[in-house]
């Protein structure tokens, strides 16, 4: 392990490391703080880098939700966004954070058409363009023609879009130059992007094993964890029907979610099951220490889930994190799919607003009372409807991608389907 001056250089590294990925807003805690790892990989002792950037993170997500609790509404990062679905609904294939590089940029952006659909153009920006952005320098868009050289036209188009959006644009119109755009980078992190292991004293660490599929990106992996990371990272976004199983000192607890709830329940016959908030994985865990079964011995007081832990007012999970919740399935692209995941009002918003415009594009929102608003893709415009078993038939029209957060928004704090207050909808019959 370094020591003195060594060891301040490596902490500095893992702190410039982390407040960027943090202030980037794309990866979740955990995956930043295995990149700190990987990033430093020359580093001999893993651990201390890991330790470090625990520690790190944890700092920077806090003074990260602090900072953006003062931003104003709009930032200039959700203009960036707005401009580049602008772009994508005009024809020209927008991407953000795009691949590691240019040369890979180039390389892999024909492959975001879809079938059947004829793009005029493409803009991007990749991952060191972001890390350049959030750092404080401009950002800079590549744009061109697919097997064509460069086109002016294009390029002007694309600085329009980036301005419509008020955002600042400094390009002359050279073509040898992408374009830049100096912005202050305020990428907001909610739910799981948000989502930090708490300190607590009873952490330990815990088996898992899924017993249903679990899709998507960051979903974890049978094996050890540290049951802080299991509850906080984790299990808030357990899917619709997936179970895992939990094991501690040979005795075990299967979950899964009803809405807001984790439910857990024990293969012994005799031990009821245990219904918690779906951020209070804890008391699962907690459980498992108390079961005289995983010591060995009679359960202490200490170790006993506190009855405000295992349920809110009338017998029921508290109410933390109940309002505003949907259960979202989406695919961004060809064979990227999330099931049924849990997300809150903004969480749902943050997904619509960056879902790529192609036409294998789509999102369906569920709320609690089972009412449901989807969208998708097609050539270029924005479908939403709502379906109703009733009639054997959707309805639904075209919308703005403004038009289609309220729907949502009403959908997830008001628990209804407001679709009909759009006017003109066109019915399409099942079958």
């Amino acid at each position: 392990m370094e020591s003195g001056n060594g060891q301040d250089t490596l902490r500095e590294q893992v702190e410039t490391y982390v407040r960027l990925q943090v202030a980037i807003g794309e990866r979740p805690y955990a995956a930043i703080v295995d990149g700190a790892v990987e990033y430093l990989d020359d580093v001999e002792d893993e651990e201390t880098v890991e330790a470090l950037a625990r520690e790190v993170a944890a700092v920077e997500f806090a003074a990260h939700a602090t900072a953006q609790a003062q931003w104003p509404e709009v930032s200039d990062a959700d203009r960036l966004t707005l401009a580049f679905r602008a772009l994508d609904v005009a024809g020209i294939v927008a991407r953000e954070a795009f691949t590691c590089c240019q040369n890979c940029g180039l390389a892999e952006i024909g492959a975001e058409v879809a079938d059947g659909e004829t793009p005029r153009g493409y803009a991007f920006y990749h991952q060191q363009d972001a890390e350049h952005g959030a750092d404080g320098a401009s950002l800079h868009v590549a744009y061109g023609l697919f097997g064509q050289p460069p086109s002016a036209e294009i390029g002007a188009e694309v600085a329009a879009a980036l301005r419509e959006q008020g955002l600042p644009v400094h390009w002359t119109g050279d073509l040898g130059q992408r374009i830049s755009v100096p912005l202050t980078w305020w990428r907001r992190r909610t739910g799981r992007l948000a989502a930090v292991p708490p300190t607590v004293d009873d952490d330990v660490e815990v088996e898992i094993e899924l017993l249903d599929a679990w899709t998507g990106r960051y979903a974890p992996t049978d094996g050890p964890i540290a049951a802080t990371w299991l509850t906080s990272l984790y299990l808030p976004w357990l899917p619709t029907g997936t179970r895992l199983r939990i094991s501690l000192g040979g005795t075990a607890i299967t979950v899964h979610r009803d809405w807001d709830v984790l439910v857990g329940t024990s293969a012994a016959a005799d031990r009821p099951e245990i219904r918690v908030d779906r951020q209070d994985g804890m008391a699962l865990v907690r459980r498992l220490r108390a079961d005289p079964a995983s010591t060995g011995r009679p359960a202490q007081a200490s170790e006993r889930a506190a009855p405000a832990e295992r349920t809110g007012p009338g017998g029921e999970a508290g109410a933390a994190g109940r309002a505003g919740l949907l259960e979202v399935t989406w695919q961004h692209s060809a064979g990227h799919e999330y099931q049924g995941v849990p997300l809150t009002r903004s969480e749902s918003v943050d997904v619509l607003r960056r879902m790529p415009v192609r036409t294998d594009a789509w999102m369906s929102c569920r709320g609690r009372s089972r009412g449901i608003v989807q969208v998708r893709w097609e050539e270029r415009r924005l479908w939403l409807e709502t379906p109703d078993p009733e009639a054997s038939a959707s309805f639904g029209r075209y919308v703005t991608i403004p038009e289609a957060e309220r729907m949502i928004g009403v959908l997830a704090t008001e628990d209804r389907v407001a679709v009909a207050e759009l006017g003109d909808l066109v019915r399409n019959s099942w079958g």
